[in-house]
């Protein structure tokens, strides 16, 4: 018997979500497509004279590494991988979300 695909093993989980539960999941998938189509065109991204990128407006994804702080001793944790995605919040509205990925462990 073939080994069935990872997708093919989602989908099955995936039958009993609510609509709403799978918009979220469809939202943060664009995201994700998005953030790595952004890292593939970093390569050939215009830069402004001083060799900054150029920022790109309207996309639907990135990976956002974030270092947080220890209040109590002053160290700092991280890096931390979030994938932030455009999609319906809470209130309604479009607006910016998070999904924690995890540490980025080749960075720390």
């Amino acid at each position: 018997m073939p080994k069935r695909s990872k997708a093919a093993r989602l989908i099955q989980e995936l039958q009993d979500w609510s609509d709403e539960e799978l918009g979220d999941l469809d939202e943060m998938i664009q995201g994700l497509l998005e953030s790595r189509r952004e890292e593939a065109e970093e390569k050939t991204q215009e830069t402004r004279e001083d060799g900054t990128p150029l920022g790109k407006h309207g996309g639907r994804g990135h990976i956002e590494l974030k270092m947080i702080p220890d209040a109590k001793t002053g160290k700092t944790y991280g890096p931390y991988r979030y994938l932030r995605y455009w999609g319906v919040t809470k209130k309604g509205t479009m607006g910016l979300k998070s999904v924690y990925l995890g540490k980025d462990s080749h960075l720390s």
